[in-house]
Order: C-alpha cells, then sequence, then structure tokens
C-alpha cells in the first residue's frame, strides 16, 4: 500500500511542473487597448466613440524583431497612441456618420507617423515593419439621466 501512495506522489511531482511550465510562459502574439472620447455627430448629438488597436508584438519575418530596442520601441508605440487618437477625435469638428471614415483613417496615418518618428529614437531601421490595426471602431451612445 505504502510503494502504491509513493507512486502516485511521485508522478504526480514529476507531471505537475512540466504541465504548469507551457501554461506559465505563454506570451500573446499580439497585444490591444482601446480609448474612448465624445465626438459630436451631425443631428443626433453627443456620442462616445470607442477606438481599439491591436498591435502584433513580435512580426516572424526577421531577427531585428526580436531586439530589446524593438521591444521598448513597441511598448512605447503601445503608450502613446491612445493619446493621438483621442487628439484626433477631439479636433474633429461636428460629424456625419459617413465622416468617421476619415477620422479612422487620420488616425490610422498618425499612428503610422508616430512609428515612423519612434524608429529613429530607437535607432530602427526605416524598413522595420509595425504591424497595426485598428480594430474596433463604434459609437456608443451616452447613458443620459
Amino acid at each position: 500500500m505504502a510503494r502504491s501512495a509513493y507512486i502516485v506522489i511521485l508522478s504526480i511531482l514529476v507531471a505537475a511542473p512540466s504541465a504548469l511550465a507551457g501554461y506559465s510562459s505563454y506570451k500573446s502574439p499580439y497585444s490591444s487597448d482601446s480609448v474612448v472620447a465624445p465626438v459630436e455627430i451631425r443631428g443626433k448629438g453627443i456620442y462616445n466613440i470607442v477606438v481599439a488597436v491591436q498591435f502584433l508584438n513580435e512580426p516572424y519575418d526577421q531577427k531585428v524583431y526580436k531586439s530589446d530596442a524593438y521591444k521598448k520601441f513597441m511598448s512605447r508605440m503601445k503608450v502613446e497612441w491612445g493619446g493621438i487618437a483621442i487628439s484626433q477625435i477631439l479636433r474633429a469638428d461636428e460629424q456625419s456618420m459617413s465622416d468617421l471614415i476619415g477620422l479612422k483613417g487620420k488616425i490610422e496615418t498618425k499612428i503610422s507617423e508616430l512609428a515612423d518618428r519612434l524608429k529613429n529614437k530607437y535607432a530602427l531601421n526605416e524598413d522595420v515593419e509595425v504591424v497595426f490595426s485598428v480594430s474596433n471602431f463604434f459609437l456608443v451612445e451616452p447613458n443620459r439621466r
């Protein structure tokens, strides 16, 4: 009886670290964040606009993406994009529903320009790719009480 208990305990101790090792070391290939800002829609009033961006953390095509400089660059991009998006939304005049497409394009352009400026700060080549997507862009009617 004691021998079977030892075998069970030993097999649990051997299997547990290997089972948990894969789980604790998983890193998502992308990160996502969102911002919310007010925008005035012509004829409808004030709405909140939600903008979410996903960044690909580690593109797989070149070695430079594994460098510390690239990781620091991406960390800064993930912080600064929100300020740029909010700035573009707050600068926008009254929008029609069709104007929102242009606003989304301006936000994407400004994020690309930010990436180009920051590449120089982190000594990255101009051809280093920054992969991002505006994954959510929608209006939410504020709760009026």
